[in-house]
């Protein structure tokens, strides 16, 4: 009969063992994650006119910020770079989300992915 030690001992190394088969799907995050960021720079620095290359509307954006009574005065280009970063935490989680579903050989995102993401972050 083993005893306890023996036991953690052998968890350990499936453990570690398992570590390393997924290593090359931990790499291919990784790329994937810098391949992103390393795009959404470019684009930030390449495009002159973020108004009309974003898909939340900044006029949406500056009537919630008017809402508050705090903020008497909105600058034109806050709205803007606003609606690009919600844009930007929007598509992250995504797309570490959609990682996580081909990890586990899906096609469709689940509700589980994201929450995975949140968890880990």
């Amino acid at each position: 009969m083993e005893n306890k030690f023996e036991k953690s001992a052998v968890n350990a190394g499936q453990s570690a063992q398992y570590l390393t088969l997924s290593q090359p799907n931990l790499e291919k995050k990784k790329e994937t994650l810098e391949m992103f960021w390393t795009d959404q720079r470019r684009e930030m620095e390449n495009v002159n006119d973020f108004k009309n290359k974003l898909l939340l509307p900044p006029t949406l954006i500056k009537k919630i910020m008017k809402k508050d009574e705090d903020i008497p005065m909105v600058a034109v280009e806050s709205p803007i770079f606003l609606a690009k970063a919600c844009e930007m935490f929007i598509q992250e989680p995504n797309l570490r989300s959609w990682l996580n579903a081909e990890e586990n050989h899906r096609c469709i995102l689940k509700k589980d992915d994201l929450t995975n993401v949140i968890i880990q972050t």
